[in-house]
C-alpha cells in the first residue's frame, strides 16, 4: 500500500502532486535503521508520512544531541541543504520506529525549485524553520540548566495530564546532550524530593506542579 502524499504536497498545485507521485519513490524502513551518516552524499530528500527519524550530532565521546525530528510528512532540511550545495551530510540520522514515506530524487528536487514557485517557497520556508529549530537548541544546551531542561523535556514528552512516560535514561542523555549518569543523579535528587519515580524504561511524574516549576513554566 502507498503511503498518503506528503502534508506540504497534497496542499500544493495539482501538477506538483501528478509529479511528485510519477517520481517519487515510497519507501518503509524499519525501527533502528541508520538512514545517513555524516559524510553521506543526499541522492534524496524524504518525506516521512509515518513514524519519526531522528537528526543528530554524535560526539568523540560518544553523546549524542538531537538537532530535529523528521515526522508528520515533513522533509530533512540537512537533506535539502546538501541537495541545493552539493555538500556532504552533516549529521546522523536514524529511524526511532518502522517509518513509511516519499523519496524525491535528487534531479526532480532540484527541477521543482527552479519550476515550482510552491516547491521553493516550501523548501525556504523549511529551511528556516528549522534553522531557528536547530539555533534554539543549541542556546538550550549553553545556556539553561540540566534540571530546566530535563523537566521541560519530560513535561512535553508526557502530554498534558499524563502522569508517565516511556523513556530510558539513555534516550533522555542523547535527547539533552547529556551523560547517563548525569541524568540519574537528576533524576535521583527528584525522587527523594517525590517530584518523579524513575523505573527500568519508564518515568513517573508524582508532582507535576513542582516539575513545572524547575521547567521553569510555572
Amino acid at each position: 500500500m502507498r503511503p498518503s502524499l506528503p502534508r506540504p504536497v497534497a496542499a500544493g498545485p495539482a501538477a506538483l502532486q501528478a509529479e511528485f507521485t510519477r517520481v517519487s519513490q515510497p519507501f518503509r524502513w524499519p525501527a533502528g535503521r541508520q538512514v545517513l551518516a555524516p559524510g553521506d552524499f543526499c541522492s534524496v530528500m524524504a518525506f516521512v508520512t509515518e513514524g519519526s527519524v531522528r537528526a543528530y550530532l554524535l560526539g568523540a565521546d560518544g553523546r549524542e544531541v538531537t538537532l530535529y525530528r523528521i515526522r508528520d510528512g515533513h522533509g530533512c532540511v540537512l537533506s535539502a541543504s546538501c541537495l541545493l550545495g552539493g555538500t556532504p551530510f552533516p549529521a546522523s540520522a536514524a529511524t526511532e520506529a518502522a517509518t513509511t514515506g516519499w523519496a524525491v530524487p535528487a534531479e526532480a528536487f532540484r527541477e521543482w525549485m527552479d519550476r515550482h514557485r510552491y516547491w521553493r517557497d516550501y523548501v525556504f520556508g523549511l529551511i528556516g524553520e528549522r534553522m531557528a529549530a536547530v539555533l534554539g537548541r543549541f542556546e538550550e544546551v549553553a545556556f539553561q540548566r540540566l534540571d530546566t531542561r530535563l523537566a521541560r523535556l519530560l513535561l512535553s514528552r508526557a502530554g498534558e495530564g499524563a502522569t508517565a512516560l516511556r523513556i530510558t535514561q539513555t534516550q533522555l542523555a542523547d535527547e539533552l546532550g547529556s551523560a547517563r549518569e548525569v541524568i540519574s543523579r537528576a533524576l535521583g535528587r527528584w525522587r527523594a524530593a517525590r517530584v518523579v519515580r524513575p523505573a527500568r524504561g519508564e518515568i513517573r511524574i508524582l508532582d507535576r506542579a513542582r516539575l513545572a516549576q524547575l521547567a521553569g513554566t510555572a
